[in-house]
């Protein structure tokens, strides 16, 4: 075979092996692209698509071979700058994967792909103010970006940004309104807002379309669960009736589902648990004729504990309230 009949067969390798990445093909693609490797070996791009397809494959070690090739054949590589972050964060190298996201916004600054990594970096480098300047960037770059509204979006909500992270993932959700984690995440942006009939309707989305997924779950009956036991006794049938009625089944579903100490609240278990102390005290006083004096200060300690947790859910409940009228009151960009 001639070197010309060589390249021609490397080329036609290079774009079946293409094609079949896009097809997320990605372990037919291998054969095809290390025939081309043979060829060109030189080729730092086709190390590129190599560290892709381990990638995509799980096969971390082989791909981040490829990544740090494709350096070494062409520092200013910034696809494999690229693919080498996503790898250095698979392996929890938050430093490595910052300075090589770092090193690829450098080359190409106005590269929204590229954004979002560096990004991404910088939060796992504990930089959220920085993260969400360059998310924000990115976002500049291609408004329409659903990933980059649902990157700004976790970014935001982590912050404690609310508001901001609710308008995000709702156009997130716009994109993908079928995604059960937007949906999850969008609900907690609401429910720090205090809006817990809309964050009670998302959960359920997310139940809907995950319904093996336990979170989900969990998240909607604990949000319904606090809402009505946060009410007085005489108000918890007409708090539960002002709920959507599809919220409403699933949480008398889910109630009735559940054992007798997942219907309560902790200052209900830990009372509980409590008076069942005190009822063993008062038999083994009664039953050994110990002075009575003993069983009297231990309830009164109970008396006492459950004031400071009562206390305590209080002050959580003030502290909550404020901080939602804080994020409502500052919802604009800084």
């Amino acid at each position: 075979m001639s070197d010309a009949e060589g390249v021609l067969l490397a080329d036609r390798a290079v774009d079946q092996a293409q094609a079949l990445i896009e097809l997320g093909r990605y372990e037919q693609a291998l054969p095809l692209l290390s025939q081309a490797l043979a060829q060109a070996p030189d080729d730092d791009w086709l190390h590129c698509r190599m560290a892709d397809a381990y990638y995509f494959l799980d096969q971390h070690d082989n791909a981040l071979k490829h990544a740090r090739n494709a350096l070494g054949l062409n520092p200013n590589n910034v696809y494999a700058l690229y693919r080498l972050s996503w790898l250095q964060l698979a392996f929890h190298d938050f430093d490595g994967a910052l300075k090589s996201a770092t090193a690829a916004a450098n080359i190409e600054p106005d590269d929204g792909g590229i954004l979002y990594t560096l990004a991404w970096t910088q939060y796992h480098n504990g930089q959220l103010s920085q993260a969400l300047v360059t998310a924000a960037q990115a976002l500049e770059l291609d408004p329409e970006d659903a990933d980059l509204h649902r990157l700004l979006a976790d970014l935001t909500l982590n912050a404690g940004k609310y508001a901001q992270a609710e308008s995000h993932y709702r156009e997130a959700l716009r994109h993908n309104p079928e995604d059960a984690l937007i949906h999850s995440n969008l609900a907690k942006s609401l429910q720090a807002q205090n809006k817990i009939a809309e964050a009670a309707e998302h959960y359920l989305a997310a139940v809907k379309i995950d319904a093996a997924d336990e979170d989900y779950r969990n998240e909607l009956f604990e949000l319904v669960h606090h809402e009505i036991m946060d009410q007085p006794l005489q108000n918890r049938d007409k708090a539960l009736s002002r709920l959507d009625p599809a919220v409403r089944y699933f949480y008398e579903d889910q109630l009735n589902r559940r054992g007798f100490m997942g219907k309560l609240r902790i200052t209900s278990i830990v009372s509980l648990w409590l008076l069942a102390l005190g009822v063993l005290m008062a038999f083994f006083t009664w039953v050994t004729g110990d002075n009575p004096v003993k069983m009297i200060r231990f309830v009164l300690v109970v008396a006492f504990i459950y004031m400071l947790l009562f206390l305590a859910k209080v002050a959580l409940q003030f502290v909550r309230q404020r901080k939602s009228k804080a994020v409502t009151t500052n919802s604009s960009p800084d």
